[in-house]
């Protein structure tokens, strides 16, 4: 209970200094940080976040009560009045009890109670990929679409424990998300529906990728490879901010540094959602993870998927190992 008031007394002194951090980022458009869950999104959104944005974290998930499910697809011509409703809500600042910057984790912290003014806003949420090109056609979004390596994927949702065969099932009975997308893998997705397995994860992000993919090319979001970002962070991410015209000094750039330099960590260590991390060895935690036959049927499913990434063998090469996941 002190900790709590102490912490309760700190937001409320900070709440000053916090509303003008957030009103000196530089109006734009509204910025949608996506891809498959377990691909660095959450690290992503931390790291463009430290520029002071206004960050809402995963509004679309269940567990914050405003949506029912996880995946939903919904075609840009076809407006859904339930979607637009929840997306509005983010976009003017009133889900507040998803936001994710300093200082806005209880009710009763003066950013929950009262917001602030923003001239741009982050809105990070995996779980909501495939609503991807809806929202950023129908809501002028900035998006961004973060791929990560089908055995990085594999290997973090099967140690984990993570579910997938009720989202292939899910998607089997998605009309629309077949037709538009996936009725060319029908049968490997109906192969795998039936029990959880490294080939079922494989084919999960197959086929998420698969759709996120087809948005990049029509335009409705930008790449950006988990793999080469973590091979060149702080350059990396400093070309994020300018892209995204994102405030970046030089605090900016220290807690950044501070976040992907660290000491690799044996991955059963390591929390799921943790941004503190070596970025490269991060990347490459899967090296470490995966046998070698585990990582060629990891290839062998992500090779039926119409997706030009992670294609060289050099890509599936396990001269390296890595760290923490």
């Amino acid at each position: 209970l002190n900790l709590l008031a102490g912490r309760l007394a700190e937001a409320w002194l900070d709440y000053p200094q916090a509303r003008r951090r957030v009103a000196a980022v530089p109006a734009g458009p509204p910025i949608f940080l996506t891809g498959t869950h377990r691909s660095g999104t959450t690290w992503l959104a931390k790291m463009l976040a430290a520029s002071g944005i206004w960050y809402v974290h995963e509004p679309f998930a269940p567990m914050k009560g405003r949506w029912s499910e996880s995946f939903s697809y919904r075609r840009s011509d076809e407006p859904d009045h339930e979607v637009d409703a929840l997306i509005q809500d983010v976009l003017a600042g009133r889900f507040r009890s998803a936001l994710s910057i300093p200082n806005s984790d209880h009710p009763l912290m003066p950013l929950r109670l009262f917001g602030a003014n923003f001239g741009r806003l982050l809105i990070k949420d995996p779980l909501a990929c495939l609503l991807g090109n809806y929202l950023t056609a129908r809501h002028g979004l900035q998006t961004l679409v973060l791929f990560r390596h089908p055995a990085g994927f594999v290997s973090s949702v099967c140690r984990l424990g993570w579910p997938r065969v009720e989202f292939l099932r899910q998607f089997l009975a998605d009309e629309r998300l077949m037709a538009d997308h996936l009725e060319p893998y029908r049968s490997q997705i109906e192969r795998f529906s039936r029990a959880e397995s490294i080939e079922s994860a494989a084919v999960l992000h197959g086929a998420l990728n698969v759709v996120l993919w087809s948005n990049v090319r029509a335009g409705t979001g930008t790449a950006v490879q988990y793999e080469e970002l973590c091979r060149d962070p702080l350059d990396g991410l400093q070309g994020l901010h300018h892209l995204l015209g994102l405030p970046y000094d030089d605090q900016v750039r220290e807690f950044q540094r501070a976040a992907c330099f660290g000491p690799p960590k044996r991955v059963d260590t390591y929390h799921p959602h943790g941004i503190s991390r070596n970025s490269l060895a991060s990347a490459e935690s899967w090296k470490c993870q995966l046998s070698l036959d585990d990582a060629l049927v990891v290839r062998r499913i992500w090779d039926l998927f119409e997706v030009p990434l992670y294609r060289d063998a050099q890509d599936w090469s396990l001269a390296s190992a890595g760290g923490p996941d």
